[in-house]
């Protein structure tokens, strides 16, 4: 077996290696995000910079979880490639260690992480989340957005009125709308009024929304500093149907779940998110085993590139899978564990199959 100091060296490199390798990403994709919401809100009345660099910065945590196989990927082939270039990976082969004891440092590594960022990294970017939905909500822009389609609409009645609101973005978990957009129908099904917003808040048995602009057929827009659109829906439905799941925390999913079946709600997409959130420590062991495929044979300088080409078209294989299993299982097409689970696992089982075919023959 593979020694302690050897085993604790192997490890430190390829921890930092994909820690380093993250933390770009993390300034890559800050600087992007930066830029698009200080372009975004340049022209606002009351522009504030340090909301917007505070936006970013809550912000930026939970659009690099996403991106966290890609990185734990590329700090695999990074860590092996150099490896390689030391002749460390020629000099344990010669001790008479192989290729699994060489891996397991890095495969306990990449579970050791996945755990981590599933039971601690996700509360954080999640908390961070909505206060960064909070903050993206106050933001007044230079004038408001009229006939903005947002991406989440509702059917719902009140007061023998029935409405379609829809939103571009929620905070507190779908009770805080912005850039609302609802349209207001008579009792006998006709059209009566459209409402555009900036905000607007849940309240039982209403919507309350602010600064709202009215337009009737025929008849001159009018503004109003409060409007109350009636709604039969509970908040579980709100929740439900609005809610942004990139700000719940994975300990706070096994509540909701709960409270969703007991209420007869749908609880798909929470159990979806749950099971994705478990399956993190497979999905990064997984893209250690296709990093070491590409990279752990020793190799020339012309075949590097082969090698991260090759990687990346693994990774982003495994991200369109993974992404067409979650409109299955979202859908309710497929169970939410099945969809959750089966991409890791088969790319899990192929990472092995292969390396047990390039290794041991």
């Amino acid at each position: 077996m593979i020694g302690k100091t050897l085993g604790l060296y192997f490890a430190r490199q390829f921890t930092v290696l994909v820690v380093a390798i993250f933390l770009f990403f993390v300034f890559l994709v800050f600087v992007i995000t930066y830029l698009e919401f200080f372009t975004r809100n340049l022209g606002a009345k009351d522009f504030d910079g340090i909301k917007v660099f505070l936006l970013t910065l809550y912000r930026v945590p939970s659009i690099c979880e996403d991106i966290l196989p890609f990185t734990t990927l590329f700090g695999s082939i990074a860590a092996f490639v150099l490896a390689n270039r030391r002749l460390e990976v020629v000099i344990a082969r010669a001790a008479g260690i192989s290729a699994w004891q060489f891996l397991l440092p890095a495969c306990i590594v990449g579970l050791l992480i996945g755990i981590l960022t599933t039971t601690v990294y996700n509360p954080i970017s999640t908390e961070l989340r909505s206060q960064s939905d909070q903050i993206r909500a106050s933001i007044t822009e230079k004038k408001p957005r009229r006939g903005n389609s947002g991406p989440v609409w509702i059917r719902q009645a009140g007061e023998g009125r029935e409405s379609i609101i829809g939103a571009a973005k929620t905070a507190d978990n779908g009770m805080t709308l912005s850039e609302v957009t609802a349209f207001v129908f008579d009792e006998n099904g006709a059209f009566q009024e459209r409402i555009d917003a900036k905000t607007a808040k849940y309240t039982p048995g209403a919507w309350e929304i602010t600064d709202a602009m009215v337009t009737r057929i025929e008849k001159q827009p009018r503004k109003l500093e409060t409007y109350r659109l009636p709604t039969t829906l509970t908040p579980g439905q709100v929740q439900e149907t609005f809610d942004n799941l990139d700000a719940i925390s994975f300990w706070q999913l096994p509540g909701l779940i709960d409270s969703a079946k007991r209420a007869g709600l749908p609880s798909t997409r929470y159990e979806l998110r749950y099971n994705t959130l478990l399956s993190r420590p497979i999905v990064l062991l997984a893209m250690v085993l296709i990093a070491a495929i590409v990279s752990l044979r020793f190799s020339r300088s012309r075949e590097v590139g082969n090698m991260i080409l090759a990687g990346v078209a693994v990774g982003f294989m495994l991200y369109v899978v993974s992404k067409i299993a979650w409109d299955l299982g979202s859908g309710g097409i497929v169970p939410p564990p099945l969809a959750a689970w089966l991409p890791a696992i088969v790319t899990l089982l192929m990472g092995a199959t292969a390396l047990l075919h390039l290794e041991d023959g």
